[in-house]
């Protein structure tokens, strides 16, 4: 069975621009919104347009560095105001963002830069010194012209010799930005851990992909949004990568967390009347019962879209304390395939269901390729605009075949168009279920 909520080129037609041109327009129309960074050591609260401001300052300094479009830039910062000006200023140079989990090992991170043939690495000053010892090696990393280093993350340490602090690049004087990229140039490396049958990989997203997902969350109407979101913990991979870039996009006013702590999550709530969360089920429950010891509650929030697997008791917990979660579908290839809505009935939430997005399409299939009939058990299919272009390493079979992307997840769709996770495919040669 196939299912789609709006052709996909209705959705892309309002997608024509890249991100480097969202960031400016955000920055222009919605520069009043504040963003907060809560540090271990320090607190950063800055509007957008003062973000925007500093992002084409390192911009220019990336230039003055001779860093040209389409050149791979990795970021492994946390979430530090630093990490958002560093994403925004790689756009809008029109390189490539590559960002790193901040649980890589040193070897993991220099594999990462060898394979991209990276030629900038924006990392915190103590991360800096092994970068720099692996690419001053006999057979370190060629390609790798410039460490930039941010001091002043935890833990802290001195910038080595040869890097370049950081705040240098931030005295540049902003220049006009680089020519927009065209939509079907790369934007985005994202790197996905290996899961049920996939192994690890280097996810391409272009502009128009990126874009599209930025997309999900327009910002709310009127001069001065309601909502207040709570950012996911984490930083380095696709959800807090995008989630980051979408507020800076969108103009959604946001709070994030540079490292999860529950009790400090509810101060946050209460402090910045925080309305959204996107949490998983453990960071949601922890937060609930925070949220319960305080005596005070979670005041405004509202609603929380649940990261990963969801169940009963969580969404259940939840209802109780007046937050509506739900949950939603999605891969590092296609990010949110579909997502539920705070709207929907206790069951439907509970069941993890979740209506496609627009432009988006689900294919559910057996396992000759034929498509089965609502309700039934298959192999998930997808395709819309915010599909990815490729892997940085491609070997044996194209992941995407006629426009369509195999997930290696099973699911179902019912009669009205939501689709349901079942599990992961198995391995081939086993029966489908009946």
């Amino acid at each position: 069975m196939s299912q789609q909520t709006m052709p996909a080129e209705a959705h892309l037609a309002r997608l024509a621009n890249s991100p480097s041109i969202g960031l400016r327009v955000a920055a222009l129309e919605r520069g009043h919104v504040r963003l907060v960074f809560h540090g271990v050591a320090s607190v950063a609260e800055v509007t957008l347009a003062e973000l925007h401001r500093r992002a084409c300052s390192v911009a220019a300094g990336l230039a003055a560095l001779g860093i040209e479009r389409g050149d791979v830039v990795a970021v492994q910062l946390p979430h530090r105001v630093e990490e958002a000006v560093a994403h925004a200023a790689v756009l809008l140079r029109g390189a490539v963002l590559m960002p790193f989990d901040l649980s890589w090992s040193a070897h993991e991170v220099q594999r990462a830069l060898r394979r991209s043939r990276a030629v900038a690495l924006v990392t915190s000053a103590w991360r800096s010194h092994d970068v720099l010892r692996a690419r001053n090696a006999a057979d370190g990393l060629p390609g790798l012209r410039h460490v930039v280093a941010v001091p002043g993350t935890w833990p802290t340490a001195g910038v080595p010799a040869d890097a370049i602090e950081w705040e240098i690049l931030e005295r540049f004087r902003p220049q006009p930005p680089a020519a927009a990229a065209r939509p079907d140039e790369v934007a985005l490396i994202a790197h996905a851990p290996a899961v049920r049958s996939m192994p690890s990989r280097a996810v391409l997203h272009t502009h128009a992909s990126l874009l599209a997902e930025l997309a999900t969350m327009p910002p709310a109407p009127g001069v001065v949004p309601r909502r207040v979101h709570l950012a996911p913990p984490g930083a380095g991979d696709l959800t807090a990568t995008t989630s980051l870039l979408r507020a800076l996009v969108t103009g959604l006013p946001a709070v994030f967390l540079e490292r999860w702590d529950a009790t400090t999550a509810v101060e946050l709530i209460q402090r910045h009347h925080v309305t959204s969360v996107a949490l998983t089920r453990f960071h949601l429950t922890a937060l609930l019962e925070a949220g319960a010891r305080s005596g005070e509650g979670l005041a405004d929030m509202e609603e929380c879209h649940i990261l990963g697997a969801i169940t009963r008791a969580v969404v259940e917990q939840a209802d109780r304390a007046g937050i509506a979660a739900y949950g939603g579908y999605s891969r590092v290839e296609h990010p949110t395939i579909a997502v539920g809505s705070p709207r929907d009935s206790l069951h439907l939430r509970v069941a993890g269901a979740g209506r496609l997005l627009p432009g988006n399409e689900v294919r559910i299939v057996d396992s000759a390729g034929r498509d089965v009939p609502p309700g039934r058990d298959g192999r998930i299919l997808s395709r819309g605009p915010e599909l990815f272009l490729g892997y940085l390493e491609q070997a044996g079979e194209p992941p995407i075949v006629d426009g369509w992307f195999a997930t290696g997840d099973r699911g179902a769709l019912d009669a009205d168009g939501r689709l349901y996770m079942t599990g992961a495919v198995r391995a081939e040669g086993a029966a489908d279920a009946a």
